[in-house]
């Protein structure tokens, strides 16, 4: 079978499923645009002003571009021009972040789903929103860009669109839930805050604030940079001395691997600039394509970092299907689609309804109790996916080993971090696994694979994100899971999807960024591609994720038949460009890059504050705001005609620019920003990682855990983006101890004997502490 096939031959999850979407903003509309791309029915209804987002254009000088971004929004929905649905009924009702009004009277079977920039309560409730704040606030952008600043802007549309995906898992799990209607609420400056959960997490860890290295140089890891070449640009990530040895070799710079100050990327870190320059030097012989091609073979982490046009032409996008078409006024264009597509065995025959394998005849009070999840998968994206699960309710098992725990417990295997027990410390690791349980099985050997085995059986899902056909290999994938089991939902996350020729590629999240060529829009011209993340496509891969396992629970229980997910990461981050994607395809010509500004906002922008390194994000995104923005400003003369439309600001953009500035820089970022949302002008401060962690309109909406775990003590964390029929939902438990589940699991669910349990533990199948003094890679 073909991946196209796969991916797209057999009965959509949502088929039959109807939702009534209320416009208003971008994460509303991706919401919507992903359920129908799952196979409901969805009604868009419309401002009865009419959508703004219908008289955007990308590139303001070029008439064909205007509404490109609507059209991709709304592909697959039917419009609605009446704003009149009083007595209809529908499944689902999604209000979008700018929707202004009372909610229609429709009877809902399952619920309803409302965005909001900041949420419908707390100190920020009544602000105006826009991605920059949201990026501003969350933490997200303080670490990208120059080390003097100003931070560079992840790009337009990015916190509207993980507002989106992550509302698509409230709307997935109103239909999997058997309390019904509810309420979910979605916050997008709460769903945006994964992005920081990183550097936030290693604040402590590292005994220093997070700091802002200067562009595409992300700590601790070095390189972690974009060069370019002969012709085009290389995105490396060399992490294990494995890697770092290859890639010297690659270049043919052996003198830099033996180089000892060289050997670590602690100490690469050190000599950043001088390195960076040698690279630049080695990579000019070839093109980013073909060393590219070369570090596949080599199994190191580097790739082309594809512009528009190669994002447009690329042959593993388009053999994936991951570009579809988008009927726009000025033609059939192509832009990223859906990450979600799904393989099923059958087509989808109506069943009895989920599988009574591990669901209770009545539910409690999390929306998802009684669901099960076998967790193969490790680091950021798969445990992020399942932490959403668990903390709405599903039951989170995870499947490690004590030769093979999860990457992210440590990255110390000498005997004396085991004896210190080292791998309990991590709190990147406690942040992502809350909740969950752990058993220890050595799936190298039969016992531990059996059990595995049996334990997926019992499961109502599966998920693994480990590197394409590693799960194969351990006889633990689809084939071998569904071959008795025509009801299995199983997602699989690696960062190519399975079955293409770049399934193989080495990656780690902030590969993914680079692959799925984000840098190259960001950023001012003259500048390298500017990446924004240490791991951008981790956390968005595990929105995605847990979409993605929603949907097939709810095929599922629908129609008897279970669902592969075989989710590329790299397509998760494929929509953030989804505007300069489409501008070429209108045009036929690459977008500028712009840095800060905006293609109809004027100002905005990232301006300093009073004080070190303190900045406030600023952007007047309708006329009437910056009407108000001159007049706070003292510059009555900006209300005239001159100033009057965004086309006439912009010939004046340098000087609006001045003239904020001056105004900002002798005020506190915090109260200048309270001055500007007071006079209706989105703002925002932006804050490190660490500072978004004590943000008081977060703390008043209750938005952190404190947790208490062994061996790390207290700890912040983010809670789920979500509030269920105007709750939070509570802490379901910390991080497990490697393996502590295990003898409770076998003895319990698996039904083994104590005994058992003992022989597998004295014979190494159940370890309760790491075995192996395997390295980082």
């Amino acid at each position: 079978m073909s991946e196209a096939t796969e991916s797209r031959g057999h009965a959509a999850p949502l088929s039959g499923i109807e939702v009534v979407e209320m416009a208003g903003g971008v994460a509303g509309a991706w919401c919507g645009r992903l359920l129908a791309d799952l196979g409901a029915a969805v009604t868009r209804v419309e401002p009865a002003s009419g959508d703004p987002l219908r008289r955007r254009r990308e590139l303001p000088e070029a008439p064909e571009t205007e509404g490109l971004i609507h059209a991709w929004l709304n592909g697959g929905k039917t419009i609605a021009a009446s704003p009149e649905h009083d007595g209809r009924s529908a499944d689902l009702l999604i209000l979008g972040e700018d929707f202004d009004g009372p909610p229609p009277a429709i009877a809902l079977r399952h619920g309803t789903v409302r965005l909001s920039w900041f949420g419908t309560a707390g100190p920020y409730a009544n602000w105006r929103g826009a991605d920059i704040a949201i990026q501003a606030l969350s933490g997200a952008i303080y670490p990208a860009g120059p080390m003097e600043g100003p931070p560079r802007q992840l790009g337009d549309l990015q916190s509207a669109l993980v507002g989106g995906a992550t509302a698509v898992s409230a709307a997935l799990t109103l239909l999997l839930a058997d309390r019904k209607p509810m309420a979910f609420e979605v916050s997008i400056l709460e769903a945006a805050m994964v992005l920081g959960e990183l550097q936030a997490a290693d604040v402590r860890f590292l005994n220093r604030p997070t700091p802002r290295l200067g562009i595409n140089r992300f700590s601790p890891t070095c390189p972690l940079s974009i060069h370019r070449c002969k012709e085009g640009w290389l995105g490396l990530t060399l992490l294990t001395p494995a890697q770092w040895h290859g890639f010297c070799a690659l270049i043919d710079r052996p003198d830099l691997a033996r180089d000892p100050d060289l050997a670590t990327i602690h100490l690469r870190a050190l000599r950043a600039g001088e390195l960076e320059a040698e690279i630049d030097a080695a990579l000019l012989a070839r093109t980013s394509g073909e060393w590219a091609r070369l570090g596949r073979d080599m199994r190191i982490p580097i790739v082309d970092v594809p512009d528009a046009a190669a994002i447009l032409e690329h042959p593993v996008f388009r053999a994936r299907g991951s570009l579809a078409p988008v009927r726009a006024a000025c033609g059939t264009l192509l832009a990223p689609a859906s990450p979600i597509r799904a393989c099923a065995p059958g087509d989808g025959v109506p069943g009895d309804g989920m599988s009574s394998r591990a669901t209770p005849e009545t539910a409690g009070e999390a929306p998802l109790d009684g669901i099960r999840i076998a967790d193969f998968s490790m680091g950021w994206a798969g445990p992020l996916a399942t932490r959403m699960l668990s903390d709405l309710g599903a039951e989170v098992i995870k499947i490690e080993a004590g030769r093979y725990p999860d990457w992210w417990r440590a990255t110390q295997w000498t005997p004396e971090a085991i004896a210190g027990k080292q791998y309990e410390t991590s709190r990147r690791f406690a942040a992502l696994n809350r909740g969950k349980k752990s058993v220890s099985f050595d799936l190298t050997t039969p016992q531990g694979l059996a059990l595995a085995r049996k334990l997926a059986a019992l499961s109502d899902a599966v998920i693994e994100n480990h590197a394409s056909g590693v799960i194969d290999r351990l006889g633990l994938g689809w084939q071998d899971l569904s071959r008795e089991r025509d009801d299995l939902v199983m997602v699989s996350m690696s960062a190519f999807g399975a079955g293409n020729v770049w399934s193989d590629t080495r990656a780690y999240g902030s590969t993914l960024e680079q692959a799925a060529g984000m840098p190259r829009f960001r950023g001012e011209e003259g500048e390298p591609p500017v990446m924004g993340h240490i791991a951008y496509g981790d956390p968005v891969g595990g929105l995605y994720g847990a979409a993605a396992l929603l949907a097939g629970l709810y095929h599922r229980r629908r129609t008897g038949h279970g669902q592969w997910m075989n989710l590329s990461q790299v397509e998760c981050l494929l929509p953030f460009t989804a505007n300069a994607v489409l501008a070429r395809g209108a045009t036929g010509k690459e977008p500028p890059r712009i840095g800060n500004r905006h293609t109809h906002m004027v100002p905005h922008g990232i301006y300093r504050a009073a004080g070190e390194d303190c900045w406030i994000a600023v952007a007047a995104e309708t006329d009437s705001a910056f009407a108000a923005l001159a007049e706070l400003l003292g510059r009555r003369e900006w209300l005239g005609e001159e100033y009057g439309t965004v086309e006439a600001r912009r010939r004046h953009e340098p000087e609006i620019d001045a003239a904020l500035a001056e105004w900002v820089s002798s005020r506190d970022a915090a109260s200048a920003a309270r001055d500007l949302q007071d006079a209706g002008i989105v703002a925002a401060p932006v804050l490190s990682p660490e500072d978004a962690m004590t943000d008081p309109h977060l703390e008043a909406r209750g938005f952190f855990h404190d947790t208490e775990r062994p061996h790390i003590g207290h700890q912040r964390q983010c809670a789920l983006a979500m509030l269920v029929d105007g709750r939070r939902m509570p802490l379901r438990g910390v991080a497990p101890l490697l393996g502590a589940d295990t003898s409770a699991v076998m003895t319990g669910l698996l039904g083994e004997s104590d005994e058992s349990f003992y022989d597998a533990v004295s014979s190494g199948v159940v370890s309760l502490e790491p075995t192996s003094l395997r390295g980082a890679g």
